[in-house]
């Protein structure tokens, strides 16, 4: 299967929009607090549901991996949920 860089750039998007709104749905239902160690403790149980139960692509798994470990290595100071920004917000190949 060809697997090109538009599709793995929007496997990627498509996670970080899923964690980001999960995270945002727990939050304002009170699931999650509104800061750092929260959002954090969230995204991590989040991030290793998903990868555990292969909710996304099977190209973006060594991406789930090492965020997973991420946060087991540095906990609270993760920041997770700015990281997921980030790879929501990469330009796609047509627009860079």
């Amino acid at each position: 299967m060809d697997f090109g860089l538009n599709d793995y750039k929007q496997s990627i998007m498509e996670m970080s929009w899923c964690g980001l709104v999960s995270l945002a749905i727990a939050q304002q239902s009170g699931d999650c607090g509104y800061n750092a160690l929260h959002e954090n403790r969230f995204l991590s149980r989040w991030l290793d549901n998903a990868y555990k139960q292969k909710r996304f692509s099977r190209a973006i798994a060594a991406d789930l991996e090492h965020l997973i470990k991420v946060a087991k290595k540095k906990g609270q100071f993760a920041k997770l949920k700015e990281l997921l920004v980030e790879l929501y917000q990469q330009p796609s190949v047509d627009e860079a």
